[in-house]
């Protein structure tokens, strides 16, 4: 095995490869004859004593190894990437390409209502925006910047709190003036409830440092925040809400909170707003510069808790 012919032009030559399955396709992206791609791989499966793919005359497929060994080639190179932005970034204006993943609904209300003001103050910045509900990991999937919602845990990761996220029981006032305001908790089983399905199932109602369940009767149930909000607005019943997700219904008086003095919740561990990116002895300048900027706009929830 000898590992010291292994470039990081190989590994992009590789995954080059491994996508295109084939090497007409890549010679002529690399401008090079499809020898040099071929003599290429083969340098990669001797240096390494693997077969990296299996080959006919029609198509290329990863062998077990191959499938391995891009996995950790993507991964690689990605560090390398970050590592080469963070140095040149060094005492530069913040400039290049920032890649955020957030919560679908948190990045729609949260977080797009403030990216131009972002590109005003770094014009040289170039947002790439991700949303999505699940589990993403920087070190494979190329990302530069995290948010997250959850309880804290254990993280390979270097973590910034934003806030803690409160919830809200909340309902219209055409649904209030015509059934009434819950006094207490244990009102709550004779109004109709607005329930929201998560990866992990319905998210209860639970109230009180115990995490005591007292719940509405279910009469709508979606895994779509803005449809449940709507279907609060327009009277369907009783809705628990993150705050950040219906201050501005709130402030409108589309919604009214019920019960407020009692705290309510989805989870029994306290549930926090955080800023995530991969683990490293400091951040590019461009992450912090966004991260500054988002956090003086949310300013520990203030932004969302008026």
């Amino acid at each position: 095995m000898n590992r010291k012919n292994t470039t990081f032009h190989a590994l992009e030559i590789f995954l080059a490869v491994a996508k295109e399955k084939n090497f007409s396709e890549v010679a002529r992206h690399y401008d090079v004859a499809s020898s040099v791609i071929s003599r290429q791989i083969k340098q990669l499966e001797d240096d390494f004593g693997q077969t990296l793919f299996y080959r006919n005359t029609r198509s290329m497929i990863l062998t077990q190894a191959g499938e391995r060994f891009a996995q950790h080639a993507q991964t690689l190179l990605n560090q390398y990437q970050r590592l080469s932005d963070e140095l040149q970034q060094t005492n530069q204006e913040p400039a290049g390409i920032v890649r955020i993943n957030v919560p679908t609904f948190f990045g729609q209300k949260q977080i797009v209502p403030h990216l131009c003001a972002l590109q005003a103050r770094y014009p040289k910045l170039e947002i790439h925006l991700t949303q999505s509900d699940d589990f993403v990991d920087p070190y494979s999937q190329n990302v530069d910047l995290i948010i997250r919602i959850a309880s804290l845990a254990d993280s390979n990761l270097k973590m910034k709190i934003i806030a803690k996220q409160k919830h809200y029981l909340v309902a219209s006032p055409d649904f209030l003036a015509k059934y009434g305001t819950p006094c207490t908790i244990d009102d709550l089983p004779h109004y109709r409830g607005l329930f929201y399905r998560g990866q992990f199932g319905i998210l209860h109602w639970r109230f009180g440092e115990q995490g005591v369940v007292r719940e509405a009767k279910p009469y709508f149930v979606s895994n779509n925040a803005p449809s449940l909000i709507e279907m609060a607005i327009n009277g369907g019943g009783l809705l628990m809400m993150p705050d950040w997700a219906i201050a501005d219904e709130i402030q409108a008086g589309k919604l009214v909170p019920i019960l407020p003095d009692m705290s309510i919740s989805s989870d029994l561990e306290e549930i926090y707003i955080a800023f995530l990116t991969p683990q490293s002895s400091y951040r590019s300048a461009n992450v912090q510069a966004v991260m500054d900027f988002l956090g003086e706009k949310f300013v520990q929830g203030k932004s969302w808790q008026r």
